[in-house]
């Protein structure tokens, strides 16, 4: 019998600022994938995930633009869609710059 390798995709990301700038929300799309199958590493500066579906593998890894308190992060898998919340390492006040 043929060896089947399965087809690897990127999963869409959404990247967001959670309410009160504190941390980022990432919502990751893993339609077909199961929680079993799911694997994320994260650090300070960026994530990798990797998960199963029946006919290709989603594996991906992404730089975040701020760093993160990935020991602090929390993360939820339900209908396909993998959300990690997870704080800043520090604040994001900022000071606005005027456009003229």
């Amino acid at each position: 019998m043929e060896k089947y390798e399965k087809k690897i995709i990127a999963p869409a990301v959404n990247v967001a600022h959670t309410d009160g700038d504190k941390g980022l929300r990432i919502d990751i799309n893993l339609a077909g994938a199961t929680k079993k199958s799911l694997g994320l590493e994260m650090g300070k500066e960026g994530l990798c995930v990797k998960a199963e579906a029946k006919e290709f593998t989603y594996h991906t890894c992404y730089m975040l633009a701020h760093r993160v308190k990935a020991k602090e992060a929390d993360a939820k898998f339900a209908s396909g869609l993998l959300t990690i919340q997870v704080p800043f390492e520090e604040s994001m006040r900022s000071h606005k710059i005027p456009i003229q």
